[in-house]
């Protein structure tokens, strides 16, 4: 599937960022502008599939916005969002303007992302449809030209295709159906022309629809609707396709993601213990650390797929440590300056192993940048701001955290309100804003407990 690019327009900063990181989730592309021209402008260059608007916004509105872009960019679609003291107006523009949704303030995170889901679907499915028909129109323009033998071709093309193909009127009264359509349908619905066709289906859409049988065998169909003309009256082009093979590869393959993934975690905890077990003052910081980065990505609104990459990202964040020697991992005290350049090398290790797996997460990063400081003073490259990936961010103040309530031999664990205090004073210096919000509540709930169960 191409990329599903959604254009995000409102003249509030945090506006966009809100539906940016609620949307961002669901895979899209997302751009962002402050203005209805800013907005045109970005459509100059880019190809956009939804447009959700503000309306109130200075200078153009989101309806005069929107209006433009029906004039110079149809097939996109678009979404208004507004508060419910412009449904009036909101309702004329729809009416009027062909808008497909209106959304209100403050919006339900369900029905937004519901809503963009299905716009896009829309969208795909408007432009299939006129593609579709643009193909069909330039057929039926050249079977008008074409001669008998082209004729007899297209009727072997028709005939011995692997999915069923159907017309009917606009009455759903079969026109035509093709050998397939009568073996797959033939014990469930009527499909001989001059029938009436019972098969479900929705004009110009896609649906699935299963059928039984006798044999304990349930067979999935994909139906696909188009809206043809058929001796100059309206018709339907439905095609039907068995999709049972699919849907069951596509089950065996999640069955075998599953088991995968376990054997996956399985493996990472290994490798994990084994790290820890060279360093016995920091056994299950990597466990703890993981537990919180996840409370903090929950907190962030991640799905389960980032989350799991934060969980094993923090499980194996210092498995460079590996190549630490054991005298210096051991050291009940405080480091020279050459063991602490010998201590910051295990980033740079651990990414050299962790590059070698391909994961689906960016666990490398992690791994090589979880000591980055937002205002580039960390190590080993000195990054700064977005130059460290999100993920690292989280595990750079989980790690921290993490650490200062462990026991070292040089000091005791230090107490939840000293943390809280460094938290606050490198907020924004070490550590990002919001993720340092986020975490100080996390630990200040008494129910949240970094201890790892065994």
């Amino acid at each position: 599937m191409t990329d599903r690019i959604l254009l995000l327009v409102d003249d509030e900063p945090n506006i966009l960022k809100a539906l940016n990181r609620l949307l961002r989730r669901d895979g899209y592309t997302i751009l962002t502008a402050e203005s209805g021209m800013a907005a045109l402008e970005i459509l100059k260059n880019n190809p956009v599939n939804v447009i959700i608007s503000d309306h109130r916004m200075p200078v153009m509105t989101g309806i005069e916005f929107l209006g433009k872009v029906k004039d110079n960019y149809p097939d996109i679609t678009r979404i208004v969002l507004s508060g419910f003291s412009d449904l009036d107006t909101i309702t004329n523009a729809i009416n009027e303007g062909n808008i497909y949704k209106f959304l209100a303030k403050p919006w339900d995170d369900t029905q937004i992302r519901t809503t963009v889901k299905e716009a896009f679907e829309h969208n795909e499915l408007r432009l299939e449809n006129v593609r579709l028909t643009k193909e069909l129109t330039a057929a039926n323009k050249g079977l008008e030209q074409e001669n008998q033998e082209t004729s007899g071709l297209l009727e072997q093309i028709v005939n011995h295709n692997t999915d069923g193909i159907i017309v009917t009127d606009i009455h759903k009264k079969v026109i035509f159906s093709n050998p397939t359509a009568l073996s797959l349908l033939i014990d469930h619905f009527k499909v001989l022309p001059g029938n009436d066709l019972e098969l479900p289906f929705k004009e110009n859409q896609i649906i699935h629809h299963r059928l039984s049988s006798n044999k304990q065998t349930k067979f999935l169909l994909e139906i696909r609707s188009s809206t043809i003309t058929h001796e100059g009256e309206p018709a339907y082009l439905i095609t039907v396709h068995d999709i049972t093979d699919i849907e069951r590869m596509h089950e065996e393959k999640k069955r075998a993601e599953t088991n995968i993934k376990k054997a996956l975690l399985q493996t990472v905890n290994a490798i994990s213990i084994t790290v820890e077990k060279r360093d016995p003052y920091t056994a299950g910081h990597q466990a703890r650390v993981a537990k919180l980065a996840v409370a903090i990505g929950e907190k962030l609104d991640f799905d389960d797929h980032q989350l799991e990459g934060l969980r094993i990202g923090g499980l194996i964040h210092d498995i460079g440590k590996i190549y630490i020697p054991a005298e210096i991992l051991n050291r009940p005290g405080p480091v020279n300056k050459y063991e602490r350049l010998i201590l910051q090398d295990h980033t740079k290790v651990g990414y050299e192993i962790i590059s070698t797996v391909d994961f689906p997460w960016p666990v490398a990063d992690m791994v090589l940048q979880h000591h980055e400081n937002i205002d580039g003073s960390g190590y080993p490259n000195g990054l700064k701001g977005d130059e460290i990936s999100f993920e690292a961010k989280i595990i750079a103040i989980a790690d921290v955290v993490a650490a200062m309530s462990e026991y070292r031999p040089y000091r005791d664990i230090i107490p939840m309100d000293n943390i809280i205090s460094t938290l606050k004073q490198q907020r924004g210096k070490k550590f990002d804003p919001e993720i340092t919000d986020i975490c100080i509540d996390i630990i200040q709930n008494e129910s949240f407990d970094l201890n790892i169960e065994h």
